[in-house]
């Protein structure tokens, strides 16, 4: 099994702020944060050490990581989550562009069947 990220109280509280009216909730995931969507039960989003993992469907996910915009999102080491990548510290620095992506995120995971 991977280590865990340390947990990232401040990011946590940033994506707490740029959340704070969406229809979704916060869980302990990965010994950190998740955020899910109220209407399907879903995981879209969470913070990993300083990162932020999103998820964002397989086929997006390839593109992102083949194309250096994001890395594989394996919090178990050696089993990478296909439909999440993780996004470093650099990618997520300014509000709206962390907003954009938790907005993808929502959206697909909005798309999911309700758990």
């Amino acid at each position: 099994m991977g280590d865990w990220a340390k947990k990232d109280n401040v990011l946590i509280e940033r994506v707490d702020g740029l959340l704070s009216v969406a229809p979704v909730r916060r869980k302990n995931m990965f010994g950190s944060s998740a955020w899910f969507l109220e209407s399907n039960d879903m995981t879209f989003a969470g913070v990993w050490g300083g990162a932020i993992m999103v998820r964002v469907g397989a086929e997006r996910t390839s593109i992102l990581i083949e194309s250096g915009l994001a890395e594989p999102f394996d919090p178990m080491g050696g089993k990478p989550m296909r439909e999440y990548v993780l996004l470093n510290s650099e990618r997520i620095a300014e509000d709206d562009t962390l907003l954009q992506w938790l907005d993808e995120a929502s959206e697909f995971a909005g798309a999911l069947p309700p758990k």
